[in-house]
């Protein structure tokens, strides 16, 4: 694992309480720590993030609570060390001032509840969920959800839920051109789009072999500083390119972990980077990550939709290894619609694409997609247009033609043919457990729920059949299944 990044993934603490005193400062009122504390609340991560000493900060929100609140707050550094050390404002004026001023000394937004603290009034929590015309804007946006991310990571997982409309405005912005695109190409500089790339292609190898509930906050961490070093670079579509492939990428392990809402706004905000960049077959890519997120989420009208945006912005300047990556997604999309016509032309258009895959040079995104994924794609429409027989025989093919590298493709493909024979107008019990124990052998390799959600499903299929080869089967599953009970995931389709 890359050490560079451990020290952003510290997780929010807050000390332990023991009295309860009074402050005039600032109007605050808090638990205080033991003496033996150290800082290690949110507030002073921040703040050391900053690089703003108490003296300063307290002077810093005194100034502005006389411009914005018109008072004089007479808030000392002596509070500000209180803050740090676990106390909170008790007034949730102080609360807002507070967290505004670190808002604009980080460069990205802060919410009182991010602090722990209570603020004046319940905001929701909407930032990521709309895209930025201007680059810096997008830039301040995503350094907020990464950082945010960070630091509120079981809040987030609670609090921000996906919301199948918000897609529509942002894909509206990349299909009638109204983002601002950079313009002008620089020299390449230490720490740019190449290192992003670099870094970005090793997790995405990891995250194929293992998963990514192991390196999501590595992921995480690596976004939101290559993010906030870029608001101090000249605008260049190569980075602004480099960082759409990373936030896609933290978008896919969001919703591989089923933190929906979150990949949600990780998605938006890449398709804004990518405009930004004017990288039209990034932009097709990530409109066909939102619509395999819809689809999972049960919104097959919304997923069809997205399938025929990403092929509308971007098909016709992608080389065939994209387009056969976008015409996959299309197809799954008309598959769960149950257009068996409209699939099966779209599935030529990706056999037609995959063979001419050649010579030419395609992003380091595409670079793993090959005849297996195609053969699996197939078999998995023929599944959900309830042909079997000829699913299976696809999903036969793939398990030749696949790599051993692909663990959640190939664990996800043993399921689906497992399913596929216990379709069968005569189930094959037999072959589906063969396939099924093949499912589970790989599974144990990787960290996915998007995976023991599948498992999930082949579990309750198998739950009509009484027999002990059944019985032995679930009950070797069932560690894995309880991931999936618990995350409350719906089975992904």
């Amino acid at each position: 694992m890359i050490d560079y990044f451990l020290p952003h993934a510290v997780r929010t603490a807050r000390p332990a309480c023991t009295t309860v005193t009074h402050h005039i400062d600032g109007g605050t009122m808090s638990n205080t720590p033991p003496d033996d504390s150290v800082d290690t609340s949110a507030f002073a991560r921040l703040l050391r993030e900053a690089g703003v000493s108490d003296t300063r900060f307290a002077a810093q929100v005194n100034i502005r609570a006389r411009r914005q609140r018109q008072i004089d707050l007479g808030l000392a550094r002596t509070t500000v060390g209180h803050w740090r050390r676990g106390m909170r404002p008790r007034d949730p004026m102080v609360a807002e001032l507070a967290a505004a001023e670190l808002s604009a000394g980080l460069g990205y937004p802060v919410l009182p509840s991010d602090l722990g603290w209570r603020g004046e009034s319940y905001r929701h929590d909407d930032l990521g969920l709309t895209g930025a015309g201007a680059p810096v804007e997008t830039l301040r946006t995503l350094a907020g959800l990464s950082g945010r991310d960070m630091h509120r990571r079981d809040l987030l997982q609670e609090s921000t839920a996906f919301i199948a409309t918000a897609f529509a405005d942002p894909v509206l912005s990349s299909l009638t051109g109204v983002i601002d695109r950079v313009t002008g190409a620089h020299e390449p500089v230490a720490g740019g789009g190449a290192l992003i790339r670099d870094v970005t292609e090793t997790f995405r190898r990891l995250d194929a072999k293992f998963g990514g509930g192991e390196i999501r906050p590595q992921v995480v961490g690596f976004l939101h500083d290559q993010t906030r070093a870029a608001r101090d670079r000249r605008p260049d579509p190569d980075l602004f390119s480099a960082l759409a492939e990373l936030t896609q990428f933290s978008g896919w392990l969001a919703q591989d972990g089923q933190r929906h809402g979150l990949a949600q706004r990780y998605y938006i905000q890449a398709l804004s980077l990518a405009e930004h960049a004017d990288d039209t077959m990034l932009a097709g890519r990530v409109l066909s990550g939102m619509s395999d997120q819809a689809a999972q989420l049960g919104h097959t009208r919304q997923s069809l939709a997205l399938a025929r945006a990403a092929l509308n912005r971007s098909a016709g300047d992608s080389t065939w290894a994209v387009r056969a990556m976008l015409y996959d997604k299309h197809a799954w999309a008309l598959a769960r619609n149950k257009d068996e016509y409209g699939c099966q032309a779209a599935l030529d258009k990706l056999d037609d694409a995959i063979s001419r895959v050649g010579d030419e040079e395609s992003p380091s995104w595409a670079g793993h997609y090959n005849l297996g994924d195609a053969a699996e794609c197939r078999g998995h429409c023929l599944l959900l247009l309830d042909r079997a027989h000829d699913a299976e025989t696809m999903l036969l093919q793939a398990r030749e033609l696949q790599r051993a590298a692909r663990a959640r493709t190939r664990s996800y493909a043993e399921a689906d043919l497992a399913l596929t024979r216990l379709r069968r107008s005569s189930p094959e019990l037999e072959g589906a457990l063969e396939a099924g124990d093949r499912a589970l052998d790989v599974a144990g390799q990787v960290t996915s729920l998007r995976i023991t959600t599948k498992l999930s499903e082949l579990d309750e299929a198998l739950s009509a059949h009484s027999t002990v080869a059944v019985r032995e089967w679930r009950t070797r599953a069932r560690p894995l299944l309880s991931a999936a009970r618990r995350a409350g995931g719906p089975a992904a389709a």
